[in-house]
This record gives C-alpha cells, sequence and structure tokens, in this order.
C-alpha cells in the first residue's frame, strides 16, 4: 500500500475554498490506478491542501459509483478495491470523524491470502484499536504483526503499474509503532509518528 507521508503543515491549517475545490465528473471518470495508487493524481492532491473532507468523500463516491467495475473475483482488483475503502476511512479518521471511520475500517479484515492476509488484519486491528483507545489491543496487534513469517515470494512483488517494487517486512509495523509512540496525538498525527520522536 502507498503509505499518506506527507507533510501536515497544509493539514494544520483551514485549507481555502480554492484549494479544496475539483471537478467532480472529471475525478470520477479516472481509472482506479490514477485515482487511488498514483501520487499527484485522484484524491490526493487534496489531502496534500488538506482537504480532508473533500479528498474521503471523493474516495466514497468513486467507490459508490465505479468499484463495480473491479472483480472481486482477480486477486489485485480485491486488492485495490480494500485499499480504496481503507484510503477513505482514513481520511475521515484524519479528519476525526471516527463514526464514519470506524465502521469502514471494520470491514477491512480479508479471510485468507495467508501470510500477507494475516499481517494486514492486525494492521486493521491496531488501527481500530488506537481509535477505539484500547492500548493493549494495539499493543497486541504490534505484538502479532511482528511474528508473521515473510510470505514466499514477497521479495519478488509488483506495484500496481507491474512493475518490481521493494515492500518492508512486516507491512505496517513502523505505523502501528508510531501510533503507540504518540498515542496521546490525534490520528493524522500519530499516523506520521513511525520512526521518530514523539511530537512536542
Amino acid at each position: 500500500m502507498l503509505a499518506l507521508l506527507t507533510s501536515l503543515a497544509a493539514a494544520a491549517s483551514e485549507p481555502s475554498q480554492a484549494e479544496c475545490a475539483y471537478e467532480r465528473e472529471a475525478m470520477l471518470a479516472l481509472d482506479v490506478v490514477t485515482f487511488d495508487q498514483t501520487e499527484g493524481a485522484g484524491w490526493r492532491p487534496l489531502y496534500d491542501a488538506g482537504c480532508l473532507m473533500e479528498a474521503a468523500q471523493i474516495l466514497r463516491d468513486w467507490r459508490e459509483r465505479d468499484s463495480g467495475n473491479l472483480s472481486l473475483d482477480d486477486r489485485q482488483d480485491r486488492v485495490l478495491l480494500r485499499i480504496l475503502a481503507w484510503h477513505e476511512a482514513q481520511m475521515w479518521a484524519f479528519g476525526e470523524r471516527n463514526e464514519l471511520a470506524l465502521p469502514i475500517f471494520e470491514s477491512s479484515d480479508v479471510t485468507s491470502e495467508g501470510n500477507s492476509g494475516t499481517a494486514w488484519n492486525h494492521y486493521v486491528s491496531g488501527t481500530i484499536a488506537f481509535l477505539r483507545r484500547d492500548r493493549a489491543a494495539l499493543e497486541a496487534a504490534i505484538t502479532g504483526l511482528a511474528a508473521i513469517p515473510r510470505p514466499p515470494g514477497w521479495d519478488n512483488a509488483v506495484g500496481a503499474d507491474g512493475l518490481p517494487i521493494a515492500l518492508p517486512w512486516p507491512q505496517n509495523l513502523d505505523v502501528l509503532e508510531g501510533l503507540l509512540r504518540c498515542w496521546d496525538e490525534p490520528y493524522a498525527m500519530a499516523y506520521l509518528c513511525r520512526n521518530t520522536a514523539r511530537p512536542r
């Protein structure tokens, strides 16, 4: 999954109406890779400008209108649909709309796909634990995620564009550790706390 690693400077101040404007129909017409997986395209400029609710809304609208074009029988499509939903939930959570984020996060578990699926489920559980303020559950998710062996063929992974990519294992362990490290911060700040000192 592409990490949402950008500065919080834009999100810290109220974005202007102009910064949050976008062409809705043009956005909804984008293919899934451009809309969700391409830096500087799709919903991501809205996030970069601090327009969290607008980013969440267009992610919601794209999923409602266009997710039927992806097949649950295709593994890559399933992953793309899961990540789309995850990004929508993140935008709601970054904007402190946990009542909208949590149901989406809670529906994000996968039932198979081996070690990578199990690892994803620990990431889901840890994120939910942070938002529900359940520190013990977050610690358990970190322990569980850290213990999962690297899946066979992990080092031969390819991105949505079909090109080889280098992925750390276990994925998202640094995110969960950052959530624990910055336990008293809002999710938007704690999400970026990986491998850094606690914000002051």
